[in-house]
């Protein structure tokens, strides 16, 4: 769960309550915990709603059988308020598919998509560099999601040449991606693991370049392993980039869709189909 999906201030203590008072008619309670709480200076509502944002996922924690969560940060502070019960960590799953086995053919295609917001952060990041790079690099951009509206990021996609394809169908997007050979995100790397863009590049064995402030270990990811630490300034050897994409497919493997199932199976007791 994420608060802002049940409460415009990421609050939701109706939730709560009603887990509160019907706990007792559910048989095996889980939560998954996609994210916990904001934070920020205190001239940000986030710091003055943080409080109440804590208090509601620890109690949900609390009253709960079982929790999930997506990355090692999260289930941290989990573990302070849940104890010892049964739990797992499992980053996020690509909700556009998966490629079955490692993908040999590759485009000089490199990809952005995503939510507008999410594209126009990543374009704006990136900066000209992108555009520099991917022509040092003779990369076609293709960019993937509703039109963005910021004037500047239209206009430098436009003089850029990107191939912008607009919405699509999940099918279509995970078909340009199963042989394109780079994906670009700007998220901040310790909370990457539960980012679904990331896990979709990850899923079909792309390399992704991602930029962020800070490149540490995170969730067994590693810079220059699992992903390419920013904009390179030189020319990336098509050969390195296919094998950190495949080292990215390989990390994506323990926590694929199947992973996901399995792991709830079990935490409900039910027999594999």
């Amino acid at each position: 769960m994420s608060g802002y999906e049940y409460s415009k201030k990421g609050a939701p203590l109706w939730l709560l309550r009603e887990m509160e008072t019907r706990r007792h008619e559910i048989k095996k309670f889980g939560v998954f915990f996609h994210e916990l709480y904001a934070f920020g200076p205190p001239w940000k509502s986030a710091f003055w709603l943080s409080p109440v944002q804590r208090y509601v996922v620890r109690r949900l924690a609390e009253i709960s059988d079982f929790w999930m969560t997506n990355r090692e940060g999260s289930a941290q502070w989990l573990r302070q308020c849940a104890g010892g019960k049964p739990h797992a960590v499992l980053p996020i799953f690509s909700t556009i598919g998966e490629l079955q086995s490692k993908s040999a053919a590759r485009k000089n295609r490199l990809m952005v998509f995503g939510t507008v917001g999410l594209r126009t952060v990543t374009y704006r990041a990136a900066g000209r560099e992108l555009f520099q790079w991917a022509n040092r690099q003779s990369l076609e951009i293709h960019d993937v999601g509703s039109p963005v509206t910021d004037q500047q990021v239209m206009n430098a996609l436009a003089t850029n040449g990107v191939t912008q394809h607009g919405r699509l169908e999940a099918d279509k997007i995970s078909d340009l991606l199963r042989d394109a050979l780079f994906g670009v995100i700007a998220y901040p790397v310790d909370c990457i693991a539960k980012s679904s863009v990331f896990a979709a590049y990850c899923a079909h064995g792309l390399c992704p370049v991602v930029i962020s402030k800070e490149y540490a270990s995170s969730d067994r990811l590693l810079a220059g392993q699992h992903y390419l630490p920013g904009i390179s300034a030189e020319i990336i050897d098509a050969d390195k980039a296919k094998y950190i994409g495949e080292c990215a497919w390989s990390w994506y493997q323990t926590h694929k869709i199947a992973c996901h199932a399995a792991t709830l199976r079990g935490f409900l007791e039910i027999s594999s189909p």
